[in-house]
């Protein structure tokens, strides 16, 4: 099955979090479930469907202080699963 990256999920490796927070459109509590996975694709061109995304990047452990620019604090909604995430990959010591 392939999502809104043009990537097939191989493999679930494990639940990193859920993170709760409220909306700002009135509608109430949101609810994510982040996810480590494996895929199967281009990782360097996914396929994004733009109408739900605006950009994408990679990012390692030197490039996490880049996803608290511009976010007060507790507006760590991507950053925390990330950081999460990192010691899970394949080059991590």
């Amino acid at each position: 099955m392939e999502g809104d990256t043009g990537w097939r999920l191989c493999r679930l490796r494990r639940l990193l979090g859920i993170t709760t927070w409220t909306g700002d459109d009135g509608d109430g509590l949101r609810h994510e479930a982040d996810f480590l996975v494996e895929v199967d694709g281009d990782l360097s061109h996914p396929a994004l469907e733009w109408s739900k995304h605006t950009a994408y990047g990679w990012f390692g452990p030197d490039d996490l202080h880049r996803l608290k620019e511009n976010r007060a604090l507790g507006e760590y909604l991507i950053h925390a699963p990330i950081a999460k995430a990192l010691p899970d990959r394949p080059d991590a010591p």
